[in-house]
Order: C-alpha cells, then structure tokens, then sequence
C-alpha cells in the first residue's frame, strides 16, 4: 500500500499528516501539530501544498525555499552548508530545483558535506500525449494519470552518478536560458490565446516528467511535481495562488538504486 504524508506549512512552520490510499487530485489538508517530525523510511509519499515563498510573483526571484526529503522537513537558509536539506526550490514561482552538493560551485551548498545531484527524465511515449515542442503550447494540460505514469515507469536508477546534474538546477522548460524542465511557463498565455491575458497569461503547468535526485546523504529519489499552486489544480489560472508545491517522491534507504517502490 503505499504511504502519503501530507504536509501543509504555514509561515515556516511544517505540518504533517499521514494516510494511505490514492487520490487523482491531492486535498488541502489541515493544520496539524507543526512539531511532529516524519520518521521517513524506504517507501512513496506524497506532500500537498509544501508552502514555499507564497508571496513569489511573476515579476521576480522567489526566495529560496529548502527541504529535506530525509525527514521532510522545512530547512533554514542558515543551514544551507549543511547536509540537512536536499531540495531547494528557487526562481520563478519557486519553479527551478537545485540540489545539495558541496563540491559544486553553483550549488547553494557548496562548501558543505552533501553529495547530491539531480536528473530529469523525459518519456518520449508520455511526452507524445501532451508536449507541443519548445516554446511552444502543449498539445492538452496533462492529465493526472501521466504523472502517476512517468512515476511508475521508473524502476531503478536510469542513470549513473556522473550524469546527474550538480551545478545546474531543473527548472522551466526552454524558459530563458533554460533547456529541457520539469514544466511550462506559459509567459503569453499561448495555451488559452482566446482567453483574457490577465486570467491566463504568467501560468506555469506542471509537466509529467520524472526527476531522478541522490539526496545530500546519498540516497536515491525519484519524484514528480503535480503543482506549484495550492490545492494544486490540475488547470491553474492567474486566479490560483504559487508558491505551494505537490509532489510524489519515493525515497530508497537501503542504499541500493532500486526505485520500484510502493
């Protein structure tokens, strides 16, 4: 069966709850005990609305955002050279994610001890259900089924560690300076032209391509980003409020690069 953890965070404060079962759409969960830590363990979880910088706008870098996935809790910018966190969220509505490794130059924690890295993983059979080419519109919003997918087809490490990303986050796809990514930043509002710039205009669409990470202590992920606005819509508008990210992840601590996880 698997595991859920839903987590809600409010100002800096992380609160968790746990459930089982499966759910298309992930709920907003309530408030819980903002003390209690997650004893994680190898398995899937699932994190709904991990509030990251809430107050992010288009217009500007949203600050920092750092998380461990070991024990899926919120980590301090002070912490940064430290291999307390894995992930950090950053750019864009929090949209590029960077990873823990001390010897990169360009990892916020480089000088630190972690030894992360970070790989995205494009489906060329699920990308041809939605994917309408760089900078282009998609073809249809994916659905929710193809997140589950491109999470399910992924049953070990696809890569060796000298492949994975150390300096460079994933991020936007071809977005700036940025190639392939994990979503689409619609800037124009190319995939609703008929619909009001305003509502539609600065949308950033999750798309459902795996990311292979090894946590700051060595541990191998895979995850998937559902959403980066809270309740974690499956077709967002300007209406929806970034800045709360939903996710998937399965996590091996055997130190083996087996993912097919339950």
């Amino acid at each position: 069966m698997q595991k859920f953890t839903l987590l809600c965070m409010a100002l800096a404060m992380s609160m968790i709850a746990c459930s089982k079962g499966d759910k298309n759409t992930p709920e907003v969960p309530t408030p819980e005990d903002t003390t209690t830590v997650v004893d994680v363990k190898t398995g899937v979880y699932t994190l709904i609305n991990l509030a990251a910088d809430t107050n992010a706008t288009s217009g500007a870098a949203a600050k920092t955002f750092y998380y461990s996935l070991e024990t899926q809790r919120t980590i301090p910018a002070s912490q940064v050279q430290t291999s307390n966190w894995d992930i950090a969220f950053s750019g864009t509505y929090n949209s590029t994610i960077l990873i823990n490794n001390g010897k990169a130059k360009f990892s916020p924690g480089y000088g630190g001890p972690g030894i992360g890295g970070i790989y995205l993983v494009k489906d060329a059979a699920i990308d041809a259900e939605y994917y309408g080419g760089p900078q282009k519109a998609m073809k249809a919003i994916p659905a929710r089924r193809l997140f589950d997918s491109a999470f399910a087809h992924i049953k070990t490490m696809p890569v060796n560690d000298d492949q994975l990303l150390t300096n460079d986050g994933v991020g936007l796809d071809y977005f700036g300076p940025s190639t392939d990514g994990w979503a689409f930043y619609d800037f124009y509002g190319l995939q609703f032209p008929a619909s009001p710039a305003d509502t539609v205009a600065h949308v950033c669409y999750s798309m459902p391509r795996a990311l292979i990470i090894k946590t700051a202590k060595g541990h191998y992920v895979k995850m998937v980003v559902y959403s980066i606005y809270k309740g974690a819509p499956e077709l967002p508008t300007r209406s929806y409020k970034p800045g709360f990210v939903t996710f998937k992840y399965a996590i091996q601590k055997d130190g083996t690069r087996n993912l097919d996880l339950k």
